[in-house]
């Protein structure tokens, strides 16, 4: 049974962001609780965020077609060093390229208009002895989904 849309989209970012060779290696992850270890950095780490429906249409059959923009935000993570603001605005580059790019992605398929970067915000996050630097980026997923079918996208926008 295929999964809700949310998490085939944070999925298929996820696969883009390891193939596209990024600084990050493949330390790509969605949503961890523990904290990623300074050893392990550079690092992505994708985040849901807030759903927000529109109903578009009451579709065919009854069945209503709904807009859905869903908030993700990708974590650009590296350890505190000398060179920690460069690091992460590299990695914040490669990001935008792997995801805005000339070429279509897998996300392309599930997010028809592309994903599209909101904005981004840097933090500093010292928890204990590890300090990790994070720049936060947000990025708009807009899909279309019939009303009680969260699985599967509409294949066109009406």
């Amino acid at each position: 049974m295929a999964k809700h849309m949310q998490d085939q989209i944070l999925a298929a970012v996820r696969g883009v962001l390891i193939q596209a060779g990024t600084i990050a290696g493949d330390q790509v992850r969605i949503e961890g609780v523990d904290l990623v270890a300074a050893a392990k950095t550079p690092a992505l780490e994708i985040e849901a965020g807030e759903e927000t429906v529109e109903l578009l249409s009451n579709g065919r059959n009854g069945q209503r077609t709904q807009q859905r923009n869903f908030r993700i935000e990708v974590h650009c993570l590296v350890a505190s060093n000398g060179d920690y603001r460069a690091q992460a605005s590299e990695l914040l580059a490669q990001l935008e390229e792997a995801l805005n790019g000339p070429s279509l992605t897998h996300v392309d398929v599930l997010v028809p208009e592309r994903i599209r970067l909101l904005g981004s915000r840097p933090e500093h996050d010292g928890r204990g002895n590890q300090i990790v630097y994070r720049l936060r980026s947000v990025w708009l997923c807009r899909y279309i989904t019939t009303e009680g079918a969260p699985r599967v996208p509409v294949s066109s926008s009406p």
